[in-house]
């Protein structure tokens, strides 16, 4: 990726910074070089993010959804500290305020059982020329059992995944972050099964490429196409799509998983205020705040939270108390 402007070793090595720490930055380099265009367009000649070029690149663009625009925004304002503490005064700009509308598909058991019906049958269909055939089935039971993101799992390493103990190792997530997820028993079982299918069909191929989830040739998987094959296994079981942007996705097993189990844990008389940090770990958020959200959404499926909800949310969000004058 080739910078021009006079920020183009700065932006180079906060990249690689922040990369180092974790942070896998997707699609950042696109949005550096526009940053990176506008820089050279308004001829600017000294280091150090000023109020108007700021105010230039925070300028709302014609057909530019809200939630762009927060992420285009949300990077120039982490670059412009990361400056600062470098020793480059820079103006950091107001993060716009953006609250998401979008609300996931959450799969029924009925639905989730089929869905993994789909994926034996389209796997074992001589016909398919897909590559992707033998791992589908595996595959979603792992995202279904786990709540793993797609790219969490398409990169799971061989050796971070313990089928002995039933335990796998995320290393690299979207977060950063580091934790551990235990595999159930039927999971594991699933898992054992195709790690020996696989070593059989890789005999003599391509050279191992190290990661759990391969294609039938032992290259790595993409989750562009598994996506599309996704979508084929929820025609086969019976599943509609409701078109762009409405689901169900590929990434609405995680949002499922995260309200099953809430579910669960309330069913079997765990307190809300326990279970919330609980699966906040398991599914690798930050904060207690991003899991939040699958309260009210299991709340809908199952009314009778709706005590609980309010409860945990007045934790979660605690209420200014205002004192009688």
């Amino acid at each position: 990726m080739i910078f021009q402007s006079i920020y183009a070793a700065h932006i180079m090595e906060y990249i690689e910074f922040k990369r180092n720490l974790g942070f896998k930055l997707r699609d950042v380099e696109y949005v550096f070089i526009q940053f990176d265009r506008l820089v050279l367009q308004r001829g600017e000649t000294g280091i150090g993010i000023t109020k108007a070029l700021s105010d230039a690149w925070c300028v709302k663009r014609p057909n530019e959804s809200e939630g762009t625009r927060h992420d285009r925004v949300s990077k120039l304002s982490l670059f412009a500290g990361y400056l600062c503490n470098r020793g480059f005064p820079s103006y950091i700009p107001e993060i716009p305020r953006f609250k998401s509308s979008f609300i996931p598909y959450i799969f029924t058991e009925e639905e989730i059982k089929s869905i993994l019906e789909a994926s034996d049958k389209y796997s074992a269909d001589k016909h398919k020329s897909s590559s992707y055939s033998p791992v589908m089935p595996v595959l979603l039971r792992v995202l279904f059992g786990t709540g793993m993101r797609i790219g969490e799992a398409i990169e799971l390493p061989d050796k971070d995944v313990n089928l002995n103990e039933k335990y796998i190792t995320i290393r690299q997530s979207k977060n950063g972050t580091e934790r551990i997820i235990p595999l159930s028993e039927s999971v594991a079982i699933t898992c054992c099964q195709y790690q020996s299918l696989k070593k059989v069909n890789i005999r003599g191929k391509l050279a191992d490429s190290g990661l759990f989830f391969v294609k039938d040739n032992n290259t790595c998987c993409k989750s562009s196409a598994i996506y599309s094959v996704f979508r084929e296994i929820l025609r086969l079981a019976g599943i509609s799509h409701r078109g762009k942007g409405l689901g169900p996705r590929l990434h609405d097993i995680r949002h499922t998983f995260a309200c099953h189990s809430l579910a669960r844990m309330s069913e079997s008389g765990m307190d809300l205020y326990r279970s919330m940090p609980l699966l906040a770990t398991y599914l690798g958020h930050r904060s207690i705040e991003s899991t939040e959200k699958y309260v009210r959404l299991t709340a809908e499926m199952y009314p009778g939270l709706l005590r609980d909800v309010e409860n945990i949310c007045e934790f979660v969000f605690p209420r200014l108390k205002t004192s009688a004058l």
